[in-house]
């Protein structure tokens, strides 16, 4: 019999929050055979875990440490994947790529038993949400909408002066907004850092988080992903806004990027390739005059994928890129086309959608209107 094995600490391996629900501050070990999960904890976690969690069995480490009566703590990593095989019948084990190199080391060294990587398995294992953790990640979803709207909010209560706008008597600045938004998510059961409000130039590249005073007439991109505190499953969605009027360029771009993502959502369901989405992407903007190009500074254009998988990490599989991953029903996806350039600033149009059985559903709701 083959197992699946995790030894880290759960904000590091979302697969080990994902196979016991259960969120501790230290590592600790996790097996999985076939569809059993085991966990095994100190007494300091113990009783916790066995109350809260959704692991099938929880084990107090220390007891295995005893019944393997051991004089020297160095050699007990071979000795407890003996004891895991004995017990649980495991002829192989398969570990992930971040699995702690010295307890590897340890176990090539003693080759009682099989030790491989599934790369594949530890990647895609979370790709087919459940109705549970689809039911969370609605939750999330919704937070990032509510939050996304109290943004726009405080955006379009701005008063404009000397070029800035101004909120409450003061300057609202990239820093400002962001520390609104986080901080409003918080108050509402969620947890957010690294939150994007770039504007004008700054928006051209797609993963700054912008600095400094935010102006009128230019465009503001607004790229929110928080998680929730219950469950860390987490919600991603895109605005591109702008206080004032905008010139017919930076209208011209926005809806560009609006009317693809409008296309690329209508053809997701099952059995699309996630190619094929990016494909037409790349084929949309070049037809609308917005290609890719090379210049001195970098890339300008559409100059990233059209998305990716989210659950309980932000970005996991599928990437909704240039490989070639069909999608199945019950995968959440983004999907958030893009345009970049250095004299106009930035484009980003982002929702989460659910596959389903016979097309999609949008999970975030959120206006697109582009002037407030």
């Amino acid at each position: 019999m083959d197992a699946y094995t995790i030894y880290n600490k759960p904000e590091n391996d979302v697969n080990l929050l994902h196979w016991g629900h259960f969120s501790a501050p230290d590592a600790f070990f996790a097996l999985k055979i076939g569809q059993k999960t085991v966990a095994f904890v100190s007494e300091l976690e113990y009783g916790r875990c066995k109350q809260e969690s959704t692991f099938d069995e929880v084990v107090l480490l220390s007891e295995v440490r005893k019944k393997l009566a051991l004089t020297d703590s160095n050699c007990f990593w071979p000795h407890f994947f003996e004891y895991l095989s004995k017990t649980y019948g495991i002829q192989r084990f398969f570990i992930p790529n971040n699995f702690p190199a010295f307890i590897y080391k340890q176990l090539i060294e003693h080759p009682q038993f099989t030790v491989d990587f599934d790369e594949k398995f530890f990647k895609t294992q979370r790709a087919i949400k459940t109705e549970t953790e689809i039911a969370e990640i609605r939750k999330a979803c919704a937070l990032t909408a509510a939050t996304l709207e109290h943004a726009k909010a405080i955006l379009k209560a701005c008063e404009t002066r000397s070029e800035q706008l101004y909120w409450e008597g003061e300057i609202l600045t990239s820093e400002r907004l962001r520390f609104l938004m986080e901080s409003y998510c918080h108050e509402h059961g969620g947890k957010a850092d690294g939150t994007i409000v770039a504007c004008g130039q700054e928006a051209a590249n797609p993963h700054c988080e912008g600095q400094g005073a935010l102006k009128p007439h230019q465009l503001i991109v607004m790229d929110f992903f928080p998680c929730l505190q219950s469950s860390h499953y987490y919600g991603d969605m895109t605005r591109t806004i702008m206080v004032g009027t905008p010139s017919k360029e930076q209208k011209r771009m926005y809806d560009c990027v609006w009317e693809c993502q409008k296309h690329l959502i209508a053809q997701v369901r099952p059995g699309v390739s996630t190619k094929s989405l990016m494909a037409f992407a790349v084929k949309f903007f070049e037809d609308s005059g917005f290609g890719l190009k090379r210049t001195e500074n970098g890339c300008e254009g559409f100059i990233h994928s059209v998305g990716h998988g989210i659950g309980l990490d932000l970005h996991e599989y599928p990437s909704v890129g240039n490989q070639e991953i069909v999608l199945e029903t019950g995968m959440v996806i983004t999907i958030e086309p893009g345009l970049y350039y250095k004299n106009i600033g930035g484009v980003r149009i982002e929702d989460d959608v659910l596959v389903t059985k016979n097309g999609c559903e949008v999970l975030t709701h959120c206006g697109y209107e582009l002037s407030l």
